[in-house]
């Protein structure tokens, strides 16, 4: 984006959030979206926007990455979500009991964004279990991610939609890991990788493992695109 487009792009957001709170102050609603809009706008996620018949907000690709039990066994999604950051992904780390709050800020975003907005959910172990569980709500709602990834997930289930791609990484021969299955209908593309050849890699590191995590950034890049340009520049620095 060019400067004077960043300029435009900033004074339009502006516009619209102001024209916003006007709206909230004055019918007594509307203030969820207007702080909504201010959180967007601090994260960084509002882009620009451009009016088609309505105004609609350019918000840049979200990263989940959702750790397992106890919130502390899962420390993989936190090296993980640097390594994105490093590379100008907007990329957050979440508990996995909070999953229903991810499905609300996505689909908020997507319907901001007329659809356009891409977000994608990493997680392990049992925040593995709540990839399926965001898809599948996603889907409820008739929204969807780019891309799913699970780290061994532990029980057995099966994604309805709300993914284009969900790659499930499992072992099935360590005691926990399960294959994840397409529910009818579902039109998505689904990978079960089984590593039980793995020696080195066990439930509890599978999330840690550096292959791993550059093969899940490939993937991340091929579903939303490379980081943001200022991003990587500041990682080459």
């Amino acid at each position: 984006m060019s400067k004077r487009a960043a300029i435009m792009a900033l004074t339009l957001s502006g516009l619209l959030l102001a024209g916003c709170q006007t709206t909230a102050e004055t019918s007594g609603v509307g203030g969820q979206t207007v702080q909504m809009a201010r959180d967007a706008m601090a994260r960084g996620d509002l882009l620009s926007t451009a009016a088609t018949g309505r105004r609609v907000q350019q918000i840049a690709p979200r990263i989940y990455l959702v750790r397992g039990l106890a919130n502390v066994f899962s420390q993989g999604m936190d090296d993980l979500a640097e390594k994105l950051r490093a590379r100008g992904y907007n990329a957050t780390v979440h508990e996995y009991g909070g999953w229903s709050q991810i499905v609300a800020e996505i689909a908020a975003n997507q319907r901001a964004s007329g659809g356009r907005h891409q977000a994608v959910v990493v997680g392990h172990s049992l925040g593995a279990n709540a990839v399926t569980d965001i898809s599948n709500a996603l889907a409820q709602q008739g929204f969807s991610l780019a891309l799913a990834v699970a780290f061994d997930p532990t029980v057995q289930q099966q994604v309805s939609g709300g993914t284009r791609r969900y790659i499930n990484l499992f072992q099935s021969n360590n005691g926990w890991g399960a294959a994840v299955g397409a529910a009818p209908g579902f039109r998505g593309r689904l990978e079960n990788i089984d590593l039980r050849q793995r020696g080195n890699i066990t439930h509890f590191n599978i999330e840690k493992d550096p292959g791993l995590h550059a093969q899940v950034i490939t993937w991340i890049g091929q579903a939303v695109g490379s980081g943001r340009r200022g991003g990587r520049q500041a990682a080459a620095r």
